[in-house]
């Protein structure tokens, strides 16, 4: 290979004359390792969710009831001394 043969490869092609490639950015890493995560969490939902013993009515009445009551068991876990400052408004 000679210079006027190096100018006309792509930036991929150079890179892999020279035996290198280019690294993935930090960004495109954690998109995929979030993608994952999000498959994870949906297949493991829908599993969870078709393995229940309960009827469907009986599963949305319990998520129901966990999401409503949820909050108030967490902030009654929380320490007394722990201040919660709402903004000025709310």
């Amino acid at each position: 290979m000679n210079l006027k043969n190096i100018r006309n490869l792509n930036k991929k092609q150079f890179l892999a004359t020279l035996g290198l490639q280019t690294a993935p950015s930090a960004i495109s890493a954690t998109a995929k390792i979030l993608g994952f995560i999000g498959i994870g969490v949906v297949a493991g939902a829908t599993l969870a969710l078709l393995g229940t013993p309960k009827t469907g009515r009986e599963v949305r009445h319990s998520l129901r009831w966990t999401l409503r009551n949820g909050v108030d068991e967490v902030l009654n876990a929380l320490p007394d001394k722990l201040e919660v400052r709402l903004p000025r408004g709310a």
